[in-house]
């Protein structure tokens, strides 16, 4: 069980052997059925054994079987017909393996029907779990509860059809009860096929058998070939029931892949089928060895290197990520079911076998016309496939998920890698594989938790794929550890006396270290080896005056202890001086002051020295080289976050033109990809236009796990912003749960992306559960982000700030005012008095005090403030900020409550129904605008065109079932007044 550690794979088969007895061990079932009835065997009472039915069987006729107790039992001998069975409204057909409730097809799995056949055959007599076991699980280890299982989904199906028919005899087994009548409607073949080499293929007489590949009881596999042509084919042979299903289900997902995905040189095609007449068998084309047999045959896979063994083996990923990117899982991923077939100078994998397969959306199949054969809509049974690749949630019992795939992959690889296909995953695996990198990749495709596995086959493919670049960057990284490390010592006199300059003079450090690793790249291409060392020399020296200098005793110009305003202010100014005649070196440090500044709340700062960076980069590299394609996207996100509508124009317009430049490697996985895809979303997100942010952070997201996947911070700065996004779209519970799953996960501990990056994921979960009213939750979360923000970046930092305002909030929505606007009036005025008046994050605080102002008691503040926040935010911002729009759809409903009924109409006038779906995805804005023109209007005495305007309003908004039902309430109540004239 090589997916499985040794210790688990044994405590599971004793479990079993001591929890049923081995079929060796069984009696065979007369003497059972004879110990059972004289006593010999456990005590069972006359309602356990009702006795056995005894029909005349003629093919074709109904038989009414009737009860009766007869114990007169022969040997067990193969019955010579298939029956279909009718009890009640349900229907067992056991030749096509399907069952009909009221004449229509239901959906079951394999094993339950199983189970129901063997109890209808049996029927009127108790069948022992051994038994049942022994029969339908064939003596393979399984966990207890899959027979109850089993028993429990076709409880299900027959409840539902109004026959409870299935009687749980306790500590022995199960019985079906009641009537039954049969129909013989088929001749039962052979236990197995019997088929010789040199025999034509029953149906296809132009093939002829060459060679059996494989063989089961009741299926086998043949090659057979057209004899003048020599053309070969595959032809899967089967007999009723399971084994016919599984070929009806392989056909079927094999046309949903054709479909969905063309016709793909990774998958064996099939060809034509028969499940109409006995042998029933799919046809397919001959796809090559079987990866064992080919591995082996003169030592193919023994002389491969590794660069050769990944690559191919990623051709068996991009195969099974091709069918998982359409939610067919395969569900029984082996080397037996890869085949290799001859490419022009190499070698191509392709998958086969999808007998096992499940679709994840059988939906599907009605999309794309296809007839479902042999599929279920629930094939979740986790008991199929191969042990040795079984992932230990299916030992469990669990459903099949695409991690599970995942895992089988992942055992592959590792056997793939130290050459033993047949090799299991036992403990101390890890020291076969001296690659740390693949290590880590098998580890986490193979981990005992699905949560912490690889997410998808794509994912593995994509880490392989990119190993160079991933071995390229841990060395980068260890470079930077060592540096960092050394730097450390150098300024450990500084840091007792100043820690916090000593800490972020490390970071601009290693940032600049880590710039340099692109500048060593390009200056391969450009200068002398001499260039590199002058360099490096010169950022030396950079950081040992210029940063360094600032913090140091002595007669430096600056006060005894400076502010870190003080340490990137006179770095700033050397910039030029230093590197005067070095534009890439002058980029790469401007870039990391330029996010040095930004990290101060000083986004003026920052964006100045991005564009620095950028204009210097484009004259050393040029314009379409990696690192200012990066630093352009940079400075987009930059110009975003600035909040500024002249800034909001420039962000656009250079992600268009640099979007322009980079290309076709947007289409690709690649760092640039990457960062244009967060660029973009960032710039969406910042003016509140969700669903382009939402789109563009879900490439972000699925970029970053392939690309950069242990970028701890990379993958917090886009999951966080999806998780916003998700939310601001409507769909809280999903966002919550990203959120939580972020707090949870060890790559986002506080160790390795701060504490300060923590406590915005918890303001996010904070605002989340508020606005879901779960205040008892929220308000421990917003109260710990913001103690983080105001201990390490003070309490009038951007970030203290919004997470008070979100604290505020709480309060005022649990309808505590006294706690709730002291804090709001705080917040704005800090905003105000940092960032100025006309700030958009200022307005909107301005907006939220008048909503806090109002809700406690003085309305007209509230007002003034609201209406400062629309007006400010129009002015300075345009007339389609659809920040500006929601404080006016509020500030008219505020006025229609106060009774001003003329500015609330001329207010109302102003709307965008598109700005306000920008800002709050809810659908049915046009109708709230009607219904709340039309409450206007029968207040200001218009009551014909007003109740026309609810009438139409009022049922559109109860359709969407996401009004509030006060509201909802009012708006039906002034429908059915008589005369509303009166106003409120």
């Amino acid at each position: 069980m090589a997916s499985i550690s040794w210790w688990v794979w044994w405590r599971s088969v004793w479990s079993a052997s001591t929890t049923r007895a081995s079929s060796a061990h069984l009696p065979d079932r007369r003497e059972r059925r004879r110990r059972n009835a004289s006593g010999a065997g456990p005590a069972l009472s006359s309602r356990h054994l009702q006795g056995t039915f005894k029909p005349v069987d003629t093919p074709g006729q109904s038989i009414a079987w009737r009860t009766g107790y007869d114990r007169h039992m022969s040997a067990p001998t193969p019955r010579p017909h298939l029956y279909r069975w009718r009890f009640g409204s349900i229907e067992f057909d056991e030749a096509r393996f399907e069952l009909r409730v009221s004449g229509l097809p239901v959906d079951v799995e394999q094993r339950p029907l199983q189970v129901l056949a063997l109890l209808l055959q049996h029927a009127g007599e108790v069948v022992t779990k051994d038994e049942l076991f022994e029969t339908v699980w064939a003596g393979r280890v399984t966990v207890d509860h899959v027979l109850a299982t089993a028993v429990g989904k076709l409880r299900k199906v027959l409840d539902a059809g109004g026959e409870t028919r299935i009687v749980t005899v306790p500590r022995v087994g199960y019985r079906f009860d009641g009537p039954v009548e049969r129909i013989a409607v088929g001749e039962r073949l052979a236990g197995e096929l019997e088929f010789e080499a040199g025999q034509p293929v029953p149906g296809r007489p132009h093939f002829v058998l060459e060679r059996a590949l494989g063989r089961t009881l009741g299926s086998e596999v043949w090659l057979a070939r057209q004899p003048r042509s020599r053309e070969a084919r595959v032809f899967k042979f089967s007999l009723a029931g399971e084994h016919l299903a599984a070929i009806k289900r392989e056909a079927t997902l094999m046309r949903v892949l054709r479909d969905t995905l063309g016709e793909r040189d990774d998958f064996v095609r099939v060809i034509d089928w028969n499940f109409e007449t006995q042998p029933f068998f799919l046809e397919c084309e001959y796809g090559g060895q079987a990866l064992p047999e080919w591995a082996l045959e003169d030592g193919r896979l023994a002389a491969m290197d590794r660069e050769a063994r990944i690559a191919f083996f990623i051709g068996i990923a991009d195969a099974a990520a091709a069918a998982l990117s359409v939610g067919v899982l395969h569900k029984d991923l082996k080397p037996a079911n890869v085949l290799v077939a001859p490419q022009g100078d190499g070698w191509r994998p392709r998958l086969t076998d999808f007998g096992s397969s499940r679709l994840l959306q059988p939906e599907r199949l009605e999309e794309l016309g296809i007839t479902r054969l042999g599929m279920t809509v629930d094939d979740a049974s986790g008991s199929s496939g191969t042990p040795l690749y079984l992932a230990p949630e299916l030992v469990a019992g669990q459903p099949p998920t695409v991690r599970s795939d995942v895992y089988a992959l992942g055992v592959i690889l590792y056997q793939w890698l130290v050459g033993d296909l047949r090799r299991p995953m036992a403990p101390g695996w890890e020291r076969e594989i001296d690659d740390p990198l693949l290590r880590e990749d098998i580890a986490q495709a193979t981990d005992s938790d699905p949560a912490r596995r690889i997410a998808d086959a794509a994912e593995l493919a994509g880490r392989l794929r990119h190993l160079p670049e991933r071995r390229a960057e841990r060395i980068r990284l260890e470079a930077d550890e060592r540096a960092a490390v050394a730097m450390r010592q150098a300024l450990e006199r500084t840091r007792t006396r100043r820690p916090w300059i000593a800490a972020t003079i490390a970071v601009l450090g290693i940032g600049l270290l880590a710039s340099s690793l692109f500048w060593y790249r390009s200056d391969q291409e450009r200068e002398a080896a001499a260039m590199q060392a002058a360099r490096a020399e010169a950022v030396t020296r950079f950081l040992a005056d210029d940063l360094l200098g600032v913090a140091a005793p002595g007669p430096s110009g600056f006060a005894p202890d400076p502010r870190m305003h003080d340490v990137l202010e006179r770095a700033s100014s050397q910039i030029d001086a230093r590197f005067a005649d070095d534009p890439a070196t002058r980029g790469g440090v401007h870039s990391v002051l330029g996010q040095a500044w930004q990290a101060l709340g000083e986004r003026d700062r920052g964006v100045h020295h991005l564009r620095e960076a950028t204009r210097n980069y484009t004259g050393a590299f040029g314009a379409t080289d990696d690192i200012t394609l990066k630093t352009r996207y940079l400075l987009v996100r930059s110009l975003a976050y600035a909040n500024a509508a002249d800034q909001f124009a420039e962000a656009l317009e250079l992600l268009d033109d640099t979007d322009t430049v980079a290309g076709t490697r947007l289409q690709g996985e690649n760092e640039i990809a990457l960062e244009a895809a967060y660029a973009r979303g960032v710039f969406h997100f910042q003016q509140l236009q969700i669903e382009p942010a939402l789109q563009a952070f879900r490439r972000a997201d699925e970029l970053q796990r392939v690309v950069a996947p242990d970028s701890a911070s990379t993958a917090a700065t886009i999951r966080e912003n999806l998780a916003d996004s998700t939310i601001r779209q409507g769909q809280p519970e999903e966002g919550i749960a990203l959120l939580r799953a972020m707090l949870e996960d060890p790559l986002f501990d506080a160790g390795r992306i701060g504490e300060n990056r923590v406590a915005g994921h918890q303001i996010m979960l904070a605002r989340a559960l508020r606005n879901l009213g779960r205040y008892d939750e929220a308000m421990p979360l917003a109260q710990a982000a913001a103690a983080t923000s105001e201990r390490t970046l003070g309490e009038d930092h951007y970030s203290t700030l919004i997470q008070m305002s979100t604290i505020a909030s709480i309060h005022d929505a649990a309808g505590d005012c006294t706690q709730a606007l002291p804090i709001a009036r705080t917040v704005r005025e800090r905003m105000a008095t940092r960032y100025g008046e006309h700030l958009q994050s200022t307005l909107i605080e301005t907006g939220n005090l008048g909503f806090k102002e109002r809700d406690c008691g003085d309305r007209e503040a509230g007002l003034d403030y609201i209406r400062q926040a629309e007006r400010g935010l129009r002015e300075h911002y345009g007339e389609d900020n659809v920040a500006a729009h929601s404080f006016r759809y509020s500030l008219v409903k505020m006025l229609a409550d106060d009774g001003r009924f003329a500015q609330a109409l001329d207010t109302l006038d102003g709307l965008d129904i598109a700005a306000l779906t920008a800002g709050n995805s809810r659908p049915g804005w046009e109708h709230r605008l009607n219904a709340l023109r039309g409450r206007i209007l029968m207040h200001s005495g218009d009551i014909g065109n007003g109740r026309r305007l609810l009438a139409d309003a009022v049922p559109e908004l109860v359709a969407l079932g996401s009004e509030d039902a006060d509201e909802i309430a009012g708006l039906q109540a002034l429908l059915a007044e008589g005369d509303p004239a009166g106003g409120d």
